[in-house]
């Protein structure tokens, strides 16, 4: 029996192969293509006739990549240089960097007002209200950026500053008591929380689809490349100016800590989310080449460490801070896992890589059940604390969400779903992540007497 579908996918590919064609170009040869064949099937030809008919239509796929390929190379250049078209597009562009500078300027602003009222950063028993509140100086302005980017209507503008605003009153109204472990807790998933809230500002009515959720995770991973990089080159400004007043006997570090590194903290993060917004198309070039240099080496890593601790008999799961950087390793290891499917095609065959990432999957999962073990004894042997129980449902979602991508993986390779599947599968995943963060930041203060 002829398969319709498996000759489209062929043709696809054979277009994919020329490298000229983004992946939006090739969906909407392919949407055009079955509008094609499906008007000659109504005309009374079989699947066949109207698939060979179509595509000599189409002409041939070396013509038609190009013709792209011109187009996309315009396109291509046009992103890369810095000076736009004297069209509309540059006043808009000046419009959008000037809302930068000034979300710039404010986000640095809103960390010094506490200073007003005697919270100094400097002061050990006000840092971790400064932790605590981090997000709270950058994210809601990097939302309006993405609101007025993406001309959000009143509504949602309104729900997500609602979100933030609440957020902030709630977490400054709980009291804290020693050892200050719910405190320190919210700390740390609130910003995580907060992001995926700024995910839907970024998404805008996309934030609904599956698609959307997974250009957010690819955004994300391409902001920390970029965010590294520059706060890097932030770091190695504040060293020369330090050195070039240094030269002339004045100590310049005090203008360098109060003001250099806060207000060009937050201006990295604005230009971050700016640049990775503007060049979208260029940085995710970024995102195949990373994942190929750094999964082989992370599960050569990991794998390294399996075999050590299984031969050496020493489990470092026992001690508390051990875990905690193990718990990191596996959300790092999960978000690299992330970022190898958000660069790859969903549409191209099996290759080597797509391997190695179900055995990273593999590997972290093991490493994932030893530690959740490792938090069921202790939880036996000690005790329930915020920590341990916030320890537990993290290991927990983890190992749920590699499973499910492990056994995707394995009947994606059996030829019996799509790729997307396993992108659907990962983006849906994401309400999971965001609904343990909520409780941990705002339910555990409670239930633990904000101890």
């Amino acid at each position: 029996m002829y398969d319709l579908e498996k000759n489209i996918h062929a043709w696809s590919d054979c277009l994919r192969s020329q490298g000229h064609f983004k992946e939006t170009d090739i969906i909407e040869l392919e949407s055009h293509l079955h509008d094609e064949i499906e008007d000659l099937i109504h005309a009374g030809l079989s699947a066949e006739e109207a698939f060979l008919i179509s595509v000599k239509r189409f002409g041939d796929s070396h013509l038609v990549s190009r013709e792209y390929s011109k187009v996309n190379t315009e396109n291509l250049w046009k992103q890369l240089m810095l000076e736009p078209e004297p069209t509309g597009f540059s006043s808009e562009n000046k419009r959008t960097i000037g809302l930068v500078i000034l979300f710039s300027f404010l986000a640095g602003t809103f960390f010094k007002i506490p200073e007003l009222f005697g919270y100094s950063f400097n002061d050990p028993q006000y840092q971790l209200f400064y932790f605590k509140n981090l997000s709270f100086f950058i994210l809601p302005l990097i939302a309006l950026f993405f609101l007025y980017k993406n001309k959000a209507n009143l509504k949602m503008t309104a729900v997500i500053l609602g979100i933030f605003t609440g957020a902030a009153l709630l977490i400054n109204a709980y009291p804290s008591y020693p050892p200050n472990s719910t405190e320190l807790l919210t700390a740390l998933h609130l910003p995580l929380f907060l992001w995926l809230v700024t995910g839907v500002a970024y998404l805008g009515i996309q934030w609904r689809s599956s698609q959307g959720r997974m250009n957010f995770i690819r955004f994300t991973g391409e902001a920390i490349i970029y965010g590294t990089l520059i706060f890097c080159g932030l770091i190695v400004l504040a060293m020369f100016t330090q050195a070039m007043f240094f030269a002339i006997q004045i100590d310049a570090s005090w203008f360098i800590q109060n003001y250099l590194i806060v207000y060009g903290a937050a201006a990295v993060a604005m230009i971050t989310v700016y640049l990775v917004e503007i060049k979208k198309s260029v940085v995710e070039n970024f995102a195949p080449i990373l994942a190929k240099i750094f999964s082989p080496l992370f599960l050569f890593i990991m794998l390294a460490f399996l075999v050590v601790l299984v031969l050496s008999g020493k489990s470092p799961f026992m001690e508390r801070d051990y875990l905690i950087a193990f718990d990191f390793m596996l959300v790092l290891v999960l978000g690299l896992v992330l970022y190898t499917i958000s660069a790859r095609n969903p549409y191209a065959k099996n290759k080597l890589f797509d391997y190695l990432n179900l055995a990273l999957i593999v590997v972290a999962m093991i490493i994932d059940a030893v530690a959740l073990s490792a938090i069921l004894l202790r939880l036996s042997a000690f005790g329930i604390t915020p920590n341990k129980l916030a320890a537990l449902g993290e290991n927990l979602i983890l190992l749920i969400n590699l499973a499910g991508l492990a056994w995707l993986y394995g009947r994606f390779f059996a030829k019996k779903i799509d790729f997307t599947q396993i992108e659907n599968w990962q983006t849906s995943y994401l309400y999971a992540y965001a609904i343990w963060l909520a409780i941990v930041a705002f339910i555990f203060p409670i239930v633990f007497g904000f101890n």
